[in-house]
């Protein structure tokens, strides 16, 4: 028997298709797997023609990979394996129709758990063909609105002859695949288009967009049978779903019931309120345990200690289902009314309140809790990761601190030991017990809001930070996944001028994909646990990481790993006059040491530079590195405001002689290779270069940043995030901003990652503010993240930038100081009338419309500012949840907008 595959996939020189096959016969033959090239035909077909000798029926399994042979990609097209069977009682030949699946069309985020509404509605059937069929149509599609199916009509009588009334409806034969098989004629020109039917009127009310699909004379053999795989039904901008959200992190929820900070249970009338307005989905800040030092410090939220706990700090000690005296409620309510009267979080009173509580509650209620079958099944099904996690909280506490290496005998992770700290007579048993009854209570409330939030059709999308803590559960347990000796960050840009080091160790990238990412996989899907979709934080690490070496601190002394560096000849073979000092080495001359240092500058010249000849000096090996830098400077105790002002501009003046470099050497490689320092161009390194040098240092430092490296981080990407867009059913989305490699928006695109679109941060460089009207439709708009100023903030920040916004994107010349609720109002309907799949909006922008409710400092609603670190996260809205769900006017806004919009 003939199969003949068939595949309509758009490549360009460089790329091929295989096919990716599995047989079998019902005869219990052997299982033979294949990888065979196809055939080119043309730059949008592909086939192979294979012969197969078997009496029985034949199963196949198979799918289509596309490589590239530049970069070494494999990329496998994103359904699972596609099914037929090949019976040559049934025919001679068997012609496999096929389109390539992308996990970026409309349908595949349909049918992630955001869009659970909208999920396969079943019971599905299994339609007897027609004795004379001898085509089957399939066509992918979900979300299909309720009371339609598809249905094929085309150019020939069997499918109607364009007729909406004599068009074929399509059955549902497995979740979101539709078919019906046929008779056609074969050696026909056949087009066709897919439509919607409605039963009802017995009629299609509508076809799909675009040009007309379409079948060339397709006769291979007398008897034959063709099945078309089709995939995406092309809807118009009518058809495609388009929402809105709200972003607000859970410790800034405000509410009479909170004992200080948003908790999980605010949650269920923040999302009450949400839903009341027309809003669809809830976005918050991550959620992880971050107690590493018991301060004030702990409140950043994408330094975890475990990226498997919950923050104790979220959980409601009044909802807990115990009794306690009544001097004990008292207390807590005495604690809940003091903390709430402050204007932001006060996270170590917090804190220090809650554990206090709760070990109280846990001495009174934990042996019986612990006995019971609830909390049993809870530790059996997170065994694998709440058991690490307790034993360290109880080994931090002990030692007073989380650098593990500084646990004496327990620096090194013991699966054995930490295990033995379960067993009932072990003296830490109890500690143990205790942290993991606060995750399983956590858990609780979490799922219950959760689940609260799904009842109004509200989906949750979370927040996934790209780095870990260096001093976490996951470094101690698995340091061989991560580089302990690297620190994370991202390099500068208009928010941070020194870029960015936030301490977190990189990946070892090499390790974790011996296991198929197993790290990764299991995070992921312990987090569709609770979210429903989830923001990516930075995912360009995912194609390459920015990293700051140990000695140093600020973010622009690091480089992208992995990166191809440029090799000595080349730079010499540019016309560049290499020399390792002058290159390499801080450059400090005298005659700009008055403009660096200030006032500082004879303690700089007598304590911390030395003299190398003619116009040079050189750093002094106790600061030689920016760490050493900082680390002498923490020791030095000021004597007063003013001398600790000073010294701080001696600090940040050495800081700068130490990163006036052009580029790095690679570690280890002798001399041979080297990254240029990003930014290089602010440094008095590169301004006096001689103006030829310079000219061709620039021109080295554009290759490397933004051309030679494209096809290397391109494949990176593909090599991890496949992995990830698979291990759960959520829907992603990447924050990309910053420094975009331009194989980034491709390689989303295809796996179905959304991209996010900010007005104040276009991605192309030739405009000074993006469009929400020209976003993609897979992707989220929003005017703010909590890195930024919110609009209101930002508008009085500085007055040239809003002018020349006010000007270009609203028309108005001459705008008021500060942003009124009409201006605001204009630019949140700019990003509702967005194409976008999503519009989240934080919800100090959208209170921004309405002058009487919005907070008067615009300042005081800020949450991060990543020039600062550390930075205390402690906003908190200056209104309850209560207040919200009670202003009339500003929610009848907010509905009208949304309706306007058609969102």
């Amino acid at each position: 028997m003939r199969i003949l595959f068939r595949l309509n996939y758009h490549t360009v020189p460089g790329q091929s298709i295989w096919l990716k096959l599995a047989t079998n016969d019902d005869a219990g033959g052997p299982r033979v797997r294949h990888c065979l090239p196809m055939r080119w035909m043309n730059d949008r077909w592909w086939e192979l023609a294979l012969e197969i000798e078997s009496e029985e029926i034949v199963r196949l399994e198979y799918s289509y990979q596309m490589r590239q042979d530049h970069n070494g990609v494999d990329l496998d097209e994103w359904s699972g394996p596609r099914r037929a069977s090949a019976d040559a009682a049934h025919g001679d030949a068997l012609l496999l129709w096929d389109t390539w699946c992308s996990a970026g069309s409309p349908d595949h985020a349909y049918q992630t758990s955001a869009f659970r509404h909208a999920h396969a509605r079943g019971p599905f059937s299994d339609p007897l063909a027609p004795p004379d069929a001898n085509h089957t149509f399939q066509l992918r599609m979900a979300a299909v609105p309720v009371g339609l199916v598809p249905c094929l009509v085309g150019s020939v009588r069997e499918i109607g002859d364009w007729d909406w009334t004599r068009a074929v409806p399509l059955e549902e034969v497995a979740a979101n695949v539709w078919q019906t098989s046929l008779y056609l004629p074969a050696d026909w020109h056949v087009e066709y288009k897919y439509g919607l039917w409605d039963a009802a009127s017995g009629r299609a009310v509508g076809l799909e967009c675009g040009e007309n699909r379409f079948l060339s004379p397709r006769v291979i053999a007398p008897k034959q049978h063709v099945r078309v795989g089709d995939e995406a039904y092309r809807r118009d901008s009518s058809q495609l779903f388009r929402a809105a959200g709200v972003a607000m992190p859970v410790f800034s929820l405000r509410s009479a019931d909170g004992m200080g900070v948003g908790e999980f249970a605010d949650l269920k009338p923040f999302a009450d309120w949400a839903a009341d307005t027309g809003l669809k989905l809830i976005q918050i800040l991550p959620i992880n345990d971050t107690t590493s030092s018991h301060t004030w410090t702990d409140s950043y939220p994408y330094s975890a200690i475990s990226v498997s706990a919950l923050h104790p700090i979220y959980l409601r000690l009044h909802d807990l289902p115990y009794e306690m005296p009544g001097d004990f409620r008292a207390a807590m309510d005495e604690s809940r009314h003091r903390l709430n009267q402050h204007p932001q979080i006060d996270y170590e009173a917090v804190m220090t309140a809650k554990l206090g509580f709760l070990k109280r509650i846990y001495q009174t209620h934990g042996a019986k809790v612990v006995a019971g079958k609830l909390f049993r099944a809870f530790l059996n099904s997170t065994r694998d990761w709440v058991v690490p996690y307790a034993a360290f909280c109880v080994l931090r506490d002990r030692f007073g601190t989380a650098d593990f290496s500084r646990w004496e005998d327990w620096q090194t992770y013991d699966p054995k030991r930490v295990g033995a700290m379960l067993e009932s007579k072990h003296p830490d048993a109890g500690e143990m017990m205790f942290h993991i009854w606060v995750q399983f209570e956590l858990d609780r409330q979490l799922s219950d809001a959760v689940d609260h939030l799904h009842h109004l059709g509200l989906a949750l999308k979370g927040d996934l930070p790209i780095g870990i803590d260096r001093e976490s559960v996951d470094a101690w347990e698995s340091p061989h996944q991560f580089k302990m000796d690297a620190q994370a960050g991202a390099p500068p840009d208009a928010f941070a001028v020194k870029g960015q080091n936030w301490g977190f160790p990189t990946y070892n990238w090499e390790v974790m994909r011996e296991d198929g990412y197993a790290w990764w996989r299991s995070r992921f899907g312990r987090l569709s646990r609770y979210f429903d979709a989830f923001r990516i934080d930075h995912i360009l690490g995912f194609f390459r990481i920015w990293q700051v070496p140990a000695g140093q601190v600020d973010g622009i002394m690091g480089w992208f790993d992995p990166a191809m560096p440029i090799h000595i000849d080349e730079i010499r073979g540019r016309g560049i006059p290499f020399d390792h000092e002058r290159f390499c080495e801080p450059y400090i001359r005298g005659h700009f040491l008055g403009e660096r240092f200030g006032d500082t500058l004879d303690e700089a010249c007598a304590g911390y530079l030395d003299h190398a000849g003619e116009n040079r000096f050189r750093l002094r090996k106790h600061v030689s590195t920016q760490q050493k830098i900082v680390d002498h400077f923490a020791a030095i105790h000021p004597h007063d405001d003013g001398h600790r002002a000073w010294l701080e501009r001696l600090r940040d003046a050495l800081l700068d002689c130490a990163s006036d470099v052009l580029f790095f050497e690679v570690p280890g490689s002798d001399g041979s290779l080297f990254h240029p320092r990003c930014g290089m161009h602010g440094t008095k390194s590169f301004q006096e270069l001689w103006d030829d040098v310079r000219r061709r240092v620039d021109d080295l430092y554009v290759d490397y940043f933004f051309r030679r490296q494209e096809s290397f981080w391109e494949a990176k990407g593909y090599e991890k995030l496949p992995v990830m867009r698979h291990a759960s059913p959520m829907l992603l989305c990447g924050e990309d901003l910053g420094m975009v490699p331009a194989c980034v928006p491709g390689v989303l695109r295809e796996l179905g990652i959304l991209s996010l679109e900010i007005q104040r941060m276009p991605k192309r460089s030739d405009i000074e503010f993006a469009d929400p009207a020209h976003a993609p439709y897979m992707s989220v708009v929003s005017p703010s993240t909590h890195d930024m100023p919110t609009l209101r903030g930002w508008w009085r920040e500085d007055r040239g930038v809003s002018a020349s916004f006010s000007w270009q994107m609203l028309g108005l010349a001459n705008p008021p100081a500060e942003l009124s609720g009409e201006l605001a109002t204009r630019i949140v309907l700019q990003h509702l009338d967005s194409p976008a799949m999503w519009a989240v909006f934080p919800l100090q922008d959208l209170l921004a419309m309405d002058e009487t409710l919005r907070h008067p400092d615009p300042d005081a609603e800020r949450i991060n500012v990543p020039a600062i670190m550390p930075y205390y996260w402690r906003y908190r809205m200056h209104l309850g949840v209560e207040d919200l769900a009670a202003s009339g006017g500003f929610n009848d806004s907010l509905r009208r907008l949304l309706a306007v919009a058609g969102r």
